[in-house]
């Protein structure tokens, strides 16, 4: 188990032994002076200075640890080097090769293998259209927490529709947390870029999407996606967390400033109840009281009203939300 850290089989198993009964001479449990030396060297094990000399592991927490955290480091770096690679490779493809700057890939454990690799290669900024229907029950991308956390931007624009699925605004609410910029609006496709630059989407715009899809290296389609999303991420409306968690309203000026967005952004009534935690009769009493604010007759004039006030630049949070 231990050998993907650097550690031999003899090795592990002296310092398995020593972890059970510290301290030990060599001679106790078998195993030679030249191991010892190796876990003395990668800081697994201390010798006492007593004749003969007797040996105590450093605590898993510590030892084990840092030569796991040196390992990332090492993966991270090569990673990022085979990114790197890939751009070259990728701009240096001729013409007479230009079949291989879209590739079809076929599975849904192929398809989940390369937008692992999509992320994995961002170097500063992945961008992502969600939207349903989804293969598989919504569950956390635990490789964007990853990223997060080292400093790649997400940029997520979420279909209306995905508020109405079970889950979707809680798992939203953790990755706005964790630092993603997080919109709502219309989804042509379902698309993810990064600025390798590459992207890849689903072959099929149906049930089955997951089952195949195109992977789509430096071109001119690509630049068009690029583009594509760049004009639909202008125009959603960033979703309201705060604090990382779902937004709460105490008063007229917070509900104001959670209802707009949402409102804007076309949920229904029980999409904007489950995310601000409010019941649809709430919902529809702020509703009711904004139109009548804003002397709109409709939820579009309501809308465009508050936009044309300003009402809705106030209400938007910054770019990582304000609870990143």
């Amino acid at each position: 188990m231990l050998e993907i850290i650097g550690l031999s089989y003899a090795e592990q198993a002296l310092y398995e032994a020593l972890v059970e009964r510290s301290p030990a001479a060599l001679a106790e449990l078998g195993h030679a002076a030249s191991t010892a030396a190796r876990l003395e060297q990668l800081g697994l094990i201390t010798r006492l200075p007593e004749d003969p000399p007797r040996y105590v592991a450093v605590s898993p927490e510590m030892g084990l640890d840092a030569l796991i955290r040196a390992r990332t480091r090492e993966l991270a770096a090569a990673r990022h080097r085979a990114a790197q690679l890939a751009a070259r490779f990728h701009r240096s493809v001729p013409d007479g090769d230009s079949a291989d700057l879209v590739e079809v890939v076929i599975g849904k454990d192929a398809v989940g293998r390369w937008f692992q690799r999509l992320q994995e290669s961002a170097r500063r900024r992945i961008s992502v259209f969600d939207a349903p229907p989804y293969a598989t029950p919504m569950g956390g991308n635990a490789v964007e927490f990853e990223l997060l956390e080292r400093g790649v931007e997400y940029r997520a624009l979420y279909d209306r529709r995905a508020m109405e699925v079970p889950g979707t605004l809680s798992l939203i609410t953790r990755y706005v947390a964790a630092g993603e910029q997080a919109r709502v609006g219309d989804v042509p496709v379902k698309l993810a870029l990064n600025d390798l630059p590459m992207a890849i989407m689903p072959l099929r715009h149906d049930e089955h999407a997951v089952e195949s899809a195109l992977v789509v290296h430096d071109s001119t389609l690509l630049d068009a996606l690029s583009a594509l999303f760049e004009m639909y991420w202008e125009r959603a409306v960033p979703l309201q967390v705060r604090h990382g968690r779902l937004a709460e309203a105490t008063g007229p000026a917070d509900a104001q400033r959670d209802l707009l967005p949402l409102l804007t952004a076309g949920l229904t009534d029980a999409a904007v109840a489950a995310h601000l935690g409010w019941s649809d009769r709430t919902v529809r009493r702020h509703v009711r009281a904004m139109m009548v604010r804003l002397d709109a007759r409709t939820r579009f004039q309501a809308g465009y009203q508050a936009v044309v006030r300003g009402w809705l630049e106030e209400s938007r949070p910054g770019p990582h939300g304000d609870g990143a």
